[in-house]
């Protein structure tokens, strides 16, 4: 079962230790993303759902508004515990247009552990390396027009979406190359054995930068995890190339027969105009494991960056399915972000 209340007890203390540590070393802030977008929906996927129409939402997924969205509240804090060691938490909110959501859904990171020269190493409601792993590749991550869940990349707590409760994660840097290691207590106990099934999470994730080019290759499997389906299981590998203006990224993903059990091939590129403008794109096949059942996903946006804290965005994004048909969108939205910066700063005092 969750063990939530633990990690908020832990929290607190991290947070009520704070100012036992020298204040220059302290750091505590907060962070909220807010991000409305109005969005025009068609096509017959969509009227199968009853999901046609205008909707106000934040983000979008599996036809479904409010999903896989950008929102969020964020709580930091951290001191130095000795010369090259700090203790660091995380308290993550998950937030859209419906206000703070329902359930488990509810918290977004809940993360406390250790950092230093050999590496960060934290506990908690954690997302795994494989969904870090080029998340922020797709420049319309998080937005009505992204490819996760859309077709366009793999979505949900194993793809990239979604966190895993009683999780430890472990992340090092040997020169440039950076890897994370990733394990999460699978807690469901076998019938009439009392202890825990054994079908316990993991996963991992290689990232190399060389000049313009960065590489990444992932890895999860949750066979059977919480009692769940056989083969749930994926791999990915990705390259991105970056020069001046211009960004192209591509990932290929194969999934496992207990998630989507097929193959995602997606492509994106960014230009950057200026310092304002930029313009976004993005093109998937998805090639199913066993039925004749593949589909595609493309989509085409512009972003106005008035500055880092507010940025406006609009365009049109369309996937389509041999089963279920097509889902065309278009709309706009806008991306605000609220810090506090350092909150324990002497600066920032009275």
């Amino acid at each position: 079962m969750s063990k939530r209340p633990q990690l908020y007890a832990g929290m607190a203390a991290l947070f009520a230790a704070m100012p036992l540590a020298a204040s220059d070393d302290n750091h505590f802030s907060v962070l909220l993303r807010l991000q409305p977008e109005l969005v025009q929906v068609s096509g017959s996927a969509a009227d199968s759902r009853d999901r046609t129409g205008w909707h106000l939402t934040d983000g979008w997924g599996g036809g479904n508004k409010n999903s896989h969205n950008w929102g969020a509240l964020f709580i930091d804090g951290g001191f130095r515990l000795g010369e090259q060691t700090r203790v660091v938490g995380r308290l993550g909110f998950n937030l859209d247009m419906g206000g703070l959501k329902d359930g488990d859904a509810r918290q977004r990171e809940v993360e406390a552990g250790l950092e230093g020269p050999w590496g960060r190493l934290v506990v908690g409601r954690l997302e795994t390396p494989y969904k870090i792993a080029g998340l922020g590749w797709d420049p319309l991550n998080a937005t009505f027009m992204q490819a996760r869940a859309n077709l366009g990349r793999s979505g949900g707590a194993f793809g990239h979406g979604g966190y895993i409760d009683n999780a430890l994660s472990y992340s090092h840097a040997v020169g440039d190359l950076r890897f994370t290691l990733f394990g999460a207590v699978d807690d469901l106990s076998d019938l009439g054995s009392g202890g825990t099934s054994g079908n316990h999470a993991w996963s991992l994730a290689v990232n190399l930068p060389l000049g313009p080019v960065e590489m990444i290759a992932a890895h999860i499997d949750a066979s059977e995890f919480k009692q769940g389906p056989d083969k749930r299981t994926g791999t990915k590998l990705g390259l991105r190339w970056s020069h001046e203006a211009w960004t192209l990224a591509s990932h290929w993903e194969r999934r496992g027969s207990g998630l989507e059990n097929g193959d995602f091939f997606h492509l994106n590129a960014s230009y950057r105009l200026d310092d304002a403008w930029q313009i976004m794109a993005g093109a998937s096949l998805f090639s199913d494991g066993e039925a004749d059942n593949d589909g595609n996903y493309a989509a085409l946006a512009v972003r106005y960056h008035v500055d880092r804290r507010f940025s406006i965005h609009g365009g049109l994004r369309r996937n389509d399915r041999d089963s279920i048909g097509s889902e065309t969108i278009a709309g706009i939205g806008m991306r605000i972000i609220l810090a506090t910066g350092n909150l324990l700063a002497r600066d920032s005092r009275p």
